[in-house]
């Protein structure tokens, strides 16, 4: 039996329970009409346009979808816009989240149907928002099918489409998902999707998140008796993997939580008192060296860890403002923290004629900060774990960096596929 329940069936249920929208109830449904005639007698499909089309200086091959099927679904019964809450909405999320239907995709990731972070907070306003991201893949699926004048809308179309998607090969499904992570960089909105649905540009994970933040962190053992842990969380000790969550999931697109990441450091054996130490990244950063090659071609390149004597600030601010490198940055005790700490520097720019390096903080707790005449806070943003910091206070509280020598942008496009393929449903 085929458990997939298709997008149709999913919207349609919300509006009237009676309506069901599976393909086949859809198909048995309808009258004999000319579009049933033409049905039966197309084998291939006339598409709007050419079989192939060119985006980002990459040939693709197009999704193929019979002309009369996009016609017939013209006037849509319902439309739902970007930036609407709708539960339709929270239908086409989960349908693109089913490990059943796209089990080696991610349309859409954790941060767009995640559980909110209060007691009592409304759990399903983030699912129900038509944030920016599916809105860029909706666009995306209507580049492949032929419909880049189309803006991105949930309508009955926009369901039939997605529901082909199944039924293209894994390299049209990789390549559409390629091409939509390489939209979200042009468009500058890649990254982690915030529980208010704003984003921030840049892939951000706290340790402090209670989804995770309160899971025992194994790593973490007794002195003496390293068999048995002591009872630290990861909101304890797990900045260092909130950290590697945040750059590994920048270079590979993809959301790799502290959760994973945490479970590398257990299997890892890292044996210490305070957290983890700088050679973990050099160690994890080889498991995830190439963690999406064979699906985007993304490769991780080993960082350099460089004590403070062996750098400059000044190099440090050319190494990610001009090079758009990453770098994860170990501070002592200072303006941040009252022990040792790590936290990620993103970006360097200037504000009013003066710089900043932009630090992601993975431990969210503005409160504790010293020395704020040095920062400032992230204008537009929502997320307290962002924060600019002065050149001068970066390199006074730096004990080392680790470094990654690869530019945050890069992103290959690569076609996969050999020709033209038809997902389209009778």
């Amino acid at each position: 039996m085929q458990k997939r329940l298709t997008i149709r069936w999913l919207l349609r249920a919300i509006v009237c329970a009676a309506l069901c929208l599976c393909a086949t109830v859809f198909a048995a449904a309808r009258e004999e009409t000319r579009t049933d005639e033409l049905l039966s007698q197309v084998r291939v499909p006339h598409v709007l346009g050419s079989g192939t089309f060119t985006y980002g200086g990459q040939t693709f091959n197009r999704l193929l979808v019979p002309r009369y099927v996009i016609e017939q679904f013209e006037n849509s019964a319902f439309a739902v816009e970007p930036e609407q809450c709708d539960d339709r909405v929270t239908a086409i999320k989960k349908y693109l989240n089913s490990n059943d239907n796209f089990p080696y995709n991610e349309y859409v990731t954790y941060t767009q149907i995640r559980p909110p972070y209060a007691e009592g907070e409304s759990r399903e306003w983030i699912e129900t928002y038509f944030d920016d991201h599916l809105a860029i893949f909706l666009q995306t699926v209507y580049r492949f099918c032929g419909l880049e004048d189309k803006q991105p809308v949930i309508d009955e179309l926009t369901c039939y489409l997605l529901e082909c998607l199944p039924n293209v090969s894994q390299n049209m499904s990789w390549d559409i998902e390629s091409a939509y992570k390489y939209e979200l960089i042009q468009q500058g909105k890649q990254g982690t999707v915030g529980r208010d649905g704003t984003l921030d540009n840049i892939y951000y994970f706290a340790q402090t998140d209670p989804d995770w933040g309160g899971e025992e962190f194994q790593f973490f053992k007794v002195e003496g008796n390293p068999q048995y842990p002591n009872g630290v969380t990861i909101k304890d000790r797990g900045c260092g993997c909130a950290c590697a969550s945040m750059v590994f999931s920048t270079y590979h697109m993809v959301e790799i939580t502290p959760r994973i990441t945490a479970r590398y450091a257990d299997a890892g054996n890292w044996h210490v008192s305070y957290g983890l130490p700088n050679e973990y990244f050099e160690g994890i950063a080889k498991f995830y060296r190439d963690f999406e090659k064979d699906r985007y071609g993304t490769t991780l390149q080993l960082p350099e860890i460089l004590e403070k004597d062996e750098f400059t600030i000044g190099e440090l601010e050319s190494w990610l403002r001009d090079d758009r490198y990453m770098a994860i940055i170990h501070v002592g005790p200072g303006a941040f923290t009252s022990q040792e700490h790590y936290m990620v520097l993103e970006d360097y720019r200037e504000i009013d004629g003066k710089g900043y390096f932009l630090v992601a903080d993975p431990y969210v707790q503005p409160s504790r900060y010293k020395d704020t005449d040095q920062m400032l806070a992230v204008e537009g943003s929502t997320n307290e774990g962002l924060i600019y910091a002065t050149p001068e206070l970066i390199y006074r509280d730096c004990m080392a960096i680790v470094l990654f020598r690869q530019s945050r942008e890069a992103f290959p496009l690569t076609c996969k596929t050999a020709a033209p393929e038809s997902g389209w449903l009778s």
